[in-house]
């Protein structure tokens, strides 16, 4: 029952921090809408279909306000989810599946935003999937499903994130800034330093699913996940830590299904190990 319950906290932590962290980015800061409600090539046309005029729509204040608007309300629902899952309020399932959804189409939009790049979408699998990995837990307790759920979504999450560091897709400004920032070493250094990771994301995400091997991959995704979200807040900043922690501290809060999820994995196969040498010893 203890093992349950550790295994349910995790779960809980994992979507509540996902779900505050992206509930605080939408009151805070914001959202990537505007890629697709100021999207010319994608509107202009229905516009065109009721002769209404896209610059007056475009430049007009009332279209910024209502974007503006619209992503703090989400904010709202994300943080009124988020303490569905601290207070463990079961009945609140469909808000979960709601949010689960929302984080969906909010990977999309940044993929959008990337260009149609597909690794912007599946870093983002152990996130948007988080809500729902409660959902089952809730339903069925630990099931084979549910952790064959999780541990592609957690393989998934780190092929995302391992295409950036080897190259595949062009390497993001932030990364390199990132390991430049944290290590103090050179562009050149810190690029061959995200090709050796970004070649272990993907040997991780591969041994994830060998029997033998899946616990070297799981430490390795529990330490490097929570490694790469302290990143995000572990640079030093002119104004201090405090202010990075303030302004940036989301960043880190929303990607901890990162590393919360390959915990939920170390922990479930600890207890399938005990079960079995449990029920060898009855056996005898």
């Amino acid at each position: 029952m203890k093992h349950e319950k550790a295994l349910e906290l995790i779960l809980r932590l994992s979507a509540f921090f996902v779900l505050f962290g992206r509930g605080i980015q939408h009151l805070f800061y914001d959202a990537p809408y505007r890629i697709i409600l100021w999207n010319e090539g994608l509107l202009a046309p229905i516009f065109n279909l009721f002769g209404w005029s896209w610059k007056d729509y475009v430049t007009s204040s009332l279209t910024d306000r209502f974007i503006n608007y619209s992503v703090i309300l989400v904010g709202i629902l994300l943080i009124i989810c988020s303490l569905v899952v601290i207070f463990n309020y079961k009945k609140g399932e469909k808000l979960l599946y709601l949010s689960g959804c929302y984080l969906i189409v909010l990977s999309l939009l940044y993929m959008a935003s990337k260009y149609f790049i597909p690794a912007q979408f599946i870093e983002y699998s152990a996130q948007m999937f988080s809500p729902f990995a409660l959902i089952m837990f809730w339903k069925k307790g630990q099931s084979d499903r549910l952790v064959l759920f999780i541990r592609l979504a957690v393989a998934l999450t780190f092929i995302g994130h391992g295409s950036y560091a080897l190259g595949i897709f062009p390497v993001p400004g932030n990364f390199v800034d990132m390991v430049i920032n944290i290590l103090g070493c050179t562009e050149s250094t810190a690029l061959v330093f995200l090709k050796i990771m970004g070649s272990l994301d993907f040997f991780a995400a591969i041994l994830l699913f060998i029997p033998i091997l899946d616990h070297w991959a799981l430490t390795f995704c529990c330490a490097w996940g929570l490694l790469t979200s302290f990143a995000r807040v572990g640079e030093e900043s002119v104004f201090g830590f405090m202010h990075t922690l303030s302004t940036l501290g989301h960043e880190f809060i929303m990607r901890g299904p990162h590393f919360l999820l390959p915990l939920f994995l170390i922990y479930s196969a600890q207890k399938k190990a005990f079960n079995f040498l449990k029920a060898t010893n009855i056996s005898k």
